[in-house]
């Protein structure tokens, strides 16, 4: 009796989140997919990218994108993981992952699996499957890059950021208190308050990065005469 009353009513498993990042202006959505899911289940969250690229070469995109994920890694308390891939096996390398990290779900870009489609010359998914049993995969419909001459943001809006605690909170109503003005710039791909904070200050002009309506970090410092 016992026996058929477990097999009614499993243990529930502990879930565990991997999000799947590659360079282009959808990760920040991804990553914030993942977040909400292991919100909801209390669950663990990792955050990985695989990097065919030799670590003697060097990419501003690359680059960018690394610092960026690994601040917004921080911010939500996850593991951000950089797997090396030579054999350009994407699927492989992401399922090697899924089982060092004990995954249940994975979440995955729609237009990222195209690109890695091109690479490794197979359905993305199906090389998952192949490779690791048990794991639900999020295939998350995300909007294709678009070309590099059109603007990424919106147009600046006046803001502010508003210390809370050790955090600096984007604000737009005006604060009661001491704050930074300046202009926040919407990221357009994504509907949160993800995107870049412009100080502009007698001679110097600072740029912060936005996540989430919080200051991950500051971008650049530009001085001027």
């Amino acid at each position: 009796m016992q026996d058929d009353q477990n097999r009614l009513n499993p243990s529930p498993r502990q879930e565990s989140i991997l999000v799947c990042v590659s360079y282009g202006p959808n990760s920040e959505r991804l990553i914030r997919r993942g977040w909400e899911l292991a919100n909801a289940f209390q669950a663990s969250l990792t955050i990985l990218t695989v990097d065919a690229q030799d670590d003697n070469q060097y990419s501003e995109a690359r680059e960018t994108n690394m610092s960026l994920w690994e601040s917004l890694s921080k911010k939500i308390q996850a593991e951000f993981l950089v797997a090396k891939n030579r054999s350009r096996n994407v699927a492989k390398t992401i399922a090697e992952a899924a089982k060092e990290k004990q995954v249940t779900q994975i979440v995955i870009g729609q237009s990222a699996r195209s690109r890695w489609e091109e690479i490794a010359g197979d359905s993305i998914i199906n090389g998952i499957l192949r490779e690791i049993e048990h794991v639900d995969i999020h295939v998350v419909a995300v909007q294709r890059e678009i070309p590099l001459q059109q603007e990424d943001y919106e147009p600046g809006v006046q803001a502010y950021l508003v210390k809370d605690g050790e955090q600096d909170i984007l604000q737009f109503d005006p604060p009661a208190k001491d704050a930074v003005q300046g202009l926040f710039f919407q990221s357009i791909y994504t509907d949160f308050n993800n995107g870049v904070f412009k100080v502009t200050e007698p001679g110097k002009v600072t740029k912060y990065q936005i996540f989430d309506g919080t200051v991950t970090r500051k971008l650049s410092e530009t001085f001027s005469p």
